[in-house]
């Protein structure tokens, strides 16, 4: 499992998301091929490096074994911005999607009006999903404990620390937490196969244009709907790829296995690999990049 210890995904998301985070507040900033989603995107790359940091850190201590040096404050701390970042990377990733969508929509009397008001509602619901994130989540700290209590019966092993399961179910904050996820991931699904349709009716609509002989060109907002799309198609393969992971985690409490690792290495991939996603997808950024 040597090869799911590896701290070269999490170090290399960082760097990754770090610049995405530096160009994409150099275009909102400077007004530089300025787009309305920019904000969301300077959110989801801070919240997806933070995510990697507070996740990839504390693996890189306990293969180190230097798990001891972590104490019951420091595994509540950081448990707790864990499953904060985790709520705001889902939650930012589907207000992305939304937004993405209100864009493309069609110019008429009713999307005219949400177009001209959406740019105004960015920061607000950025806002409201820490606000939303870090209410839901309050609870964890309570149940979190250091490595010396992890192999307690009851207790579900993060690596370097460990979850009281018995004592959170009362709360039913598993459910409470699938809801979560569900309504944010459904969200995301629904606004995602509204820009399928708009993508779909605007190639019929230019359809003719690729039996001529003129070249056509891709509009700024057809490439960014594009890269939007295939960044939440990943994150909803990673998310369903670790479900089973972590079903069979909460079975068998108390032990680290295999499947830990695999959790782990999951659990990353998508805020690892997004900001190569949107620099390949994503001309009007990558264009940027080059210039800069």
């Amino acid at each position: 499992m040597d090869c799911l210890r590896d701290p070269v995904l999490p170090i290399t998301g960082v760097l990754g998301n770090s610049m995405l985070f530096c160009m994409y507040s150099f275009n909102f900033t400077t007004g530089y091929r300025k787009r309305s989603i920019d904000p969301i995107l300077i959110h989801l790359v801070f919240v997806n490096a933070i995510l990697l940091l507070f996740r990839g850190i504390p693996e890189m201590l306990r293969v180190k074994k230097w798990e001891y040096f972590v104490n019951d404050i420091g595994c509540k701390f950081i448990i707790y911005l864990q499953t904060v970042f985790r709520g705001l990377s889902l939650s930012s990733t589907s207000l992305l999607s939304v937004f993405q969508a209100i864009t493309i929509s069609p110019t008429t009397l009713f999307w005219s009006k949400i177009k001209t008001k959406a740019p105004k509602c960015v920061l607000p619901c950025c806002l409201l999903c820490w606000i939303f994130n870090m209410l839901i989540d309050v609870f964890v700290p309570v149940y979190v404990t250091g490595p010396k209590n992890s192999t307690i019966k009851g207790r579900l092993s993060l690596g370097f620390c460990s979850l009281n399961v018995n004592g959170m179910r009362p709360l039913k904050s598993v459910i409470w937490k699938s809801v979560y996820d569900f309504v944010f991931v459904g969200i995301m699904a629904y606004s995602s196969m509204y820009m399928v349709f708009i993508l779909y009716r605007h190639h019929q609509q230019v359809k003719h244009i690729h039996h001529s002989n003129l070249t056509s060109s891709v509009s700024p907002e057809i490439q960014a709907t594009r890269s939007i799309l295939l960044l939440v198609s990943t994150f909803v393969c990673f998310s369903i790829a670790s479900g089973p992971f972590i079903i069979y985690m909460d079975s068998f409490q108390g032990t680290i296995s295999w499947t830990y690792y695999v959790s782990a290495l999951l659990s990353m991939s998508f805020q690892s690999l997004s900001p190569f996603v949107l620099l390949s997808t994503d001309i009007q950024m990558a264009t940027s990049f080059c210039v800069l």
